[in-house]
Formats: C-alpha cells, structure tokens, sequence
C-alpha cells in the first residue's frame, strides 16, 4: 500500500491550526489550500494505484493461460507414461502367467 494514502489524514491535520487566545478559548484555522495541495496529492497517487493494479490484471492473463498449457501439456504426458506402464505391466503379467494346460505340459 502506498504511504501517502496512508498518511492521508495527518494531511488533513497538518492543515489545521489551533491558537491559544490566553482567555481560556482557543481559535481553530482551515487552510484550505493544504487541504487542496493533500487532496491532489491522494488523489495523484490513487490514481497510480489504479493503474498499477489495471496492469496487474492485464498481465495476470497471458500468464494464466501460459500456466493452463503447460499443465496441459504435462497432463498429457503423464497420461502417455502411465498407459505405456500399464501396457509393459500387462506384458510382464501375461508372460509369467502360464494356463493350466501350459502347467500339465511342462510336467
């Protein structure tokens, strides 16, 4: 987050003064011209904010679709190496699986 938005209100302070008048009252002065130069300033910076955050998600989507074919891409080779494992397996099982007929044969 940015540190001028979240200085924002001693801005707003800092425009305000108090004088003592020395008979128990007090005079409290706005100068509306801080107040205007602190507005412009959160409002400069807002709008950056804006932008930075428009950027973001603008560039959020060439890589969320980067990140969608490579998991595809993967998906598929995994599936490739499992079915060429589950065909070896089934040709190791069917090797050293003998029939009965094959078994009175060899005896």
């Amino acid at each position: 987050m940015n540190r001028t938005i979240l200085a924002a209100p001693l801005l707003l302070l800092g425009a305000c003064n108090v004088t003592d008048n020395n008979n128990g009252s007090s005079t409290i002065s706005v100068d509306e011209n801080r107040i205007e130069q602190g507005t412009d300033i959160l409002a400069n910076e807002a709008s950056k904010v804006g932008a930075q955050a428009v950027n973001a998600v603008e560039n959020a989507g060439p890589a969320i679709e980067q990140s969608a074919s490579d998991i595809k891409e993967r998906a598929g080779r995994v599936a490739g190496k499992a079915e060429a494992l589950g065909e070896e397996v089934e040709r190791d099982v069917d090797a050293s699986v003998t029939t009965p007929a094959e078994t009175n044969k060899a005896r």
